[in-house]
């Protein structure tokens, strides 16, 4: 059978139309990557990444020094018993893994850079469609580059976001990709900005945060931006340090979940609040591939739990517990043995 010509006048419709239609499409590509770049354009790109001077080292560590040895009564550690098995670790860096660490400032109103009182290495998984929210303890004893080995959260206070990154890369294997730092303030407005966060809080949560004045009750709760704040920094119910990290997953883990059933009405004007809120060393570029690849699978994302130092078991030491006069009380992590646990995330390949 003869195929039936398409007249040239009807081409010319048909031509016209697809014209138009594609014009359309990258007006609005024009115009969407336009207002994302507006958006992101309101993040603050200036983080404090000098490293301090010898004399603010000195000072950083006479400091400690006296608030320690005012607390302590105990055996002091000798520093030079730790043998760390390689000052630096085989980086991984796998096109498929995403590595964007959260940084909470212990910063208040007037003070310059400060500890990262929270450390939590958001791992995305593109190929398994995971992500794997990681909590580094504060008090976790590290060799920091160019300085003596001292707790986790003084990486920051020496040299801020780069340095954190250095230290991770050395002593795990870690390749950050790119830091997000809020501090008190930005971490109070952004909750209240959202409508609170629930969380489901157990009798000695409760109890303790009644103690500071908050009404709250054993069980589900709707935790405003400085209920929070207490909840997620509070060291004192439970195992100390250990549940306080659990706490700050636990309040991603809800954020996370809230996120996903907002509009986007609901999301924009959200970002459009809280994007001044934070500071990264990420430029627009990065995040706008970040936010392409990430987009397509986050109504399908899971979301898993972690903490280094692991937990020890019978089988395995991830950590022991000392004190050193310069550092306090810490815990002196099996780094080799906390890296095969990092590692068991990244090693995921694709399908």
């Amino acid at each position: 059978m003869k195929r039936k010509e398409i007249n040239p006048k009807t081409k010319r419709v048909l031509l016209i139309i697809l014209s138009v239609l594609l014009a359309v499409i990258l007006i609005a590509l024009i115009l969407g990557t336009a207002y994302m770049e507006k958006m992101l354009n309101l993040i603050n790109r200036n983080p404090d990444d000098s490293t301090i001077s010898s004399e603010e080292y000195q000072e950083f560590l006479e400091k400690q020094e006296e608030t320690l040895d005012s607390n302590y009564t105990g055996e002091t550690d000798d520093p030079n018993d730790v043998q760390w098995e390689s000052n630096k670790a085989p980086v991984t860096d796998e096109e498929h893994i995403i590595n964007i660490m959260l940084i909470g400032q212990d910063r208040r109103p007037g003070q310059g850079r400060q500890r990262s009182d929270v450390m939590v290495l958001c791992t995305v998984n593109k190929s398994t469609q995971e992500l794997t929210l990681t909590s580094f303890m504060r008090d976790m004893y590290v060799p920091i580059p160019g300085y003596e080995d001292n707790k986790m959260n003084a990486t920051y206070a020496f040299g801020g976001m780069k340095l954190l990154d250095k230290c991770l890369e050395n002593s795990f294997g870690i390749h950050v990709d790119g830091n997000i730092e809020v501090d008190f303030d930005g971490f109070r407005d952004v909750i209240d900005l959202m409508g609170g966060v629930e969380i489901n809080l157990t009798n000695s949560e409760a109890n303790h945060l009644i103690s500071k004045g908050y009404k709250v009750h054993a069980g589900v709760c709707q935790l405003d931006g400085r209920t929070a704040l207490i909840y997620v920094r509070t060291r004192s119910v439970g195992n100390g340090d250990f549940d306080r990290t659990g706490r700050q997953r636990k309040l991603l883990n809800a954020l996370i979940d809230k996120c996903k059933g907002m509009s986007l009405n609901q999301m924009k004007n959200l970002l459009e609040k809280a994007l001044p809120m934070i500071t990264t060393d990420m430029s627009n570029r990065q995040l706008l591939d970040y936010l392409m690849e990430l987009v397509p699978i986050l109504a399908n994302l899971k979301v898993n739990n972690l903490r280094i130092p692991a937990d020890n078991t019978s089988e395995q030491t991830y950590y022991k517990y000392a004190y050193y006069k310069h550092a306090g009380s810490v815990l002196v992590p099996d780094l080799e043995a906390n890296r095969q646990k990092l590692q068991e995330i990244m090693a995921k390949a694709p399908e």
